[in-house]
């Protein structure tokens, strides 16, 4: 949960994610999330098939179960990787990634920072002060790759504003390091400290990878909706939004 709404995870689709204001709303869209990452998957060549059907297997409430870093660590999140599992994991961190790319490869500068009026956006991300460019969102999803890597170890790790270095350079790193893990580091729960904090938060491979996944499909998302309102025109949130 963030703020006031509801995010459900799917354990069996890691980086499968559905969203809403409350449990009514998470009951119609888990269905709709689970066939389009299903989608998402056959897509780019897997052989999945899943069930729309789903069960509640956990739940945390962030009033009074809350990683220090504020990111959840499900009991699921703890179970051991087998490397097989692991490199299934990879291909899709790289299908993830490719999508990302791909909308963004052939686009010029004009477009890259073009900023929507920020009436374009109703509920506004904690990171982000207003509308962001797609030049905005590939930093984001940058910073943020750093972030859920050094999740994987002990002490002091770094925070989310980092500096970062390219695209391909970030990803190398992250697949070279999932790669390095031996048998015990690959069901570890690790205990990073971030700036900041005294207090560690709780990260696991499983974790990592389910958050990388989830946030890279999302901004291809939020910049796919960028382009479409360029085709389509910008949308004005600023009524719906003061009437919440």
């Amino acid at each position: 949960m963030y703020g006031t709404g509801i995010h459900a995870w799917v354990l069996d689709l890691p980086g499968c994610i559905a969203g809403g204001r409350n449990s009514e709303a998470i009951a119609l869209m888990l269905p709709l999330a689970i066939a389009e990452h299903v989608a998402w998957l056959q897509q780019h060549g897997e052989s999945v098939d899943a069930s729309p059907a789903w069960e509640a297997v956990e739940s945390i409430d962030p009033l009074t179960q809350s990683d220090a870093d504020g990111d959840f660590c499900f009991a699921d999140d703890r179970r051991p990787l087998p490397r097989a599992e692991l490199e299934t994991c990879i291909a899709r961190l790289e299908f993830a990634r490719a999508d990302l790319l791909g909308l963004v490869s052939a686009l010029p500068d004009a477009l890259l920072d073009w900023a929507p009026p920020r009436s374009s956006v109703e509920a506004f991300d904690v990171w982000a002060p207003g509308a962001r460019t797609v030049r905005d969102i590939l930093a984001h999803v940058l910073s943020f790759e750093v972030f859920y890597r050094d999740g994987l170890k002990d002490g002091p790790a770094r925070g989310i504003f980092e500096t970062v270095a390219d695209v391909s350079g970030e990803r190398v790193t992250t697949l070279a390091l999932l790669r390095s893990l031996n048998d015990a580091q690959r069901e570890r729960v690790y205990r990073p400290v971030r700036p900041g904090l005294v207090t560690p938060g709780s990260w696991t491979v499983r974790k990592m990878v389910r958050r990388i996944i989830s946030h890279d499909r999302a901004h291809t998302a939020e910049i796919l909706q960028r382009r479409t309102w360029i085709l389509l025109g910008v949308p004005d949130r600023s009524v719906h939004a003061d009437a919440v």
